[in-house]
């Protein structure tokens, strides 16, 4: 999956289904706190660490998210050694800092693409708090290092937390090892239906049809009357996901069902999607 996509899938999957119930509440927060008059002021990337390191509650969490938000398009300035160096030292001393600290510090490091925060993020997996599990295994998605991946194996399989063990198995799938083969095909049969479909497209993803007929589903928009949950925009991030994967595996009853969404959706952006991919 290239870069230009990683908000189309893997955002889809962790704001879908594992990390809205959270962000909605802190997004809320910032709309009416007024933290739009912080990211008024003329500050750079080391005066929103320093304000993580030093300032009050709300301010350390709400420059963690400016930071974040702020790496999401990385400046000449985050590519230096030492901003990495003072960005893992922040999240070192973020351990028992407020949740949004340490969520927000880890999908900085993630967005940043630097292959040095691989290490430190798995590092902190063991001992973490459940409720951060997500933004650091998302995060470890963002980096892509293949020495990750075995440590996300146990969170995909075993995990209690369905919202861990979907961001796991998303994760495992933008890594793309083919180690991590073995675990996807059995997360298939997870007894959550969303982990079956992370499972299955990100096995597509990797060239592997063993979700065949889990991709089959998430082509026909009537599978979709049983989740209520999903949302419209939901259902159509999953969708155009599914057709993208489903094209690199050259099955004639995929072909078939794009074929279809190709002439008959209702939504025109399926529509050039399955025709782009067919």
């Amino acid at each position: 999956m290239t870069q230009k996509n990683e908000k189309s899938f893997f955002q889809v999957i962790v704001h879908s289904f594992f990390i809205i119930p959270f962000f909605i509440a802190i997004f809320c927060i910032l709309l009416f706190s007024g933290v739009h008059l912080m990211t008024r002021e003329d500050k750079n990337i080391y005066d929103y660490l320093e304000d993580v390191k030093i300032g009050s509650l709300s301010k350390r969490w709400q420059a963690a998210f400016e930071l974040s938000k702020r790496l999401d398009n990385p400046n000449a300035l985050a590519k230096e050694d030492r901003f990495a160096k003072e960005l893992m030292t922040a999240f070192k001393q973020s351990a028992h800092d407020d949740n949004r600290v340490r969520q927000y510090l880890a999908l900085a490091m993630g967005r940043l693409k630097n292959e040095k925060f691989a290490d430190i993020l798995t590092q902190a997996l063991a001992e973490e708090k459940e409720e951060n599990l997500p933004a650091l295994i998302y995060a470890l998605g963002m980096l892509k290092q293949k020495q990750s991946a075995m440590y996300l194996h146990t969170y995909a399989e075993e995990h209690p937390n369905a919202r861990v063990r979907s961001i796991a198995v998303a994760a495992l799938g933008e890594i793309a090892d083919e180690k991590s083969k073995f675990i996807l095909k059995k997360t298939l049969n997870d007894k959550e239906p969303n982990v079956q479909w992370v499972s299955a497209i990100s096995l597509a993803g990797m060239g592997d049809e063993s979700g065949k007929k889990i991709l089959l589903k998430l082509l026909h928009r009537d599978y979709f009357i049983n989740f209520s949950e999903v949302d419209q925009q939901e259902q159509k991030g999953l969708m155009l996901k599914t057709i993208e994967v489903a094209s690199q595996l050259n099955d004639p009853a995929l072909k078939t069902q794009l074929n279809l969404l190709a002439e008959t959706d209702q939504d025109m952006e399926i529509r050039k999607a399955a025709k782009k991919f067919l």
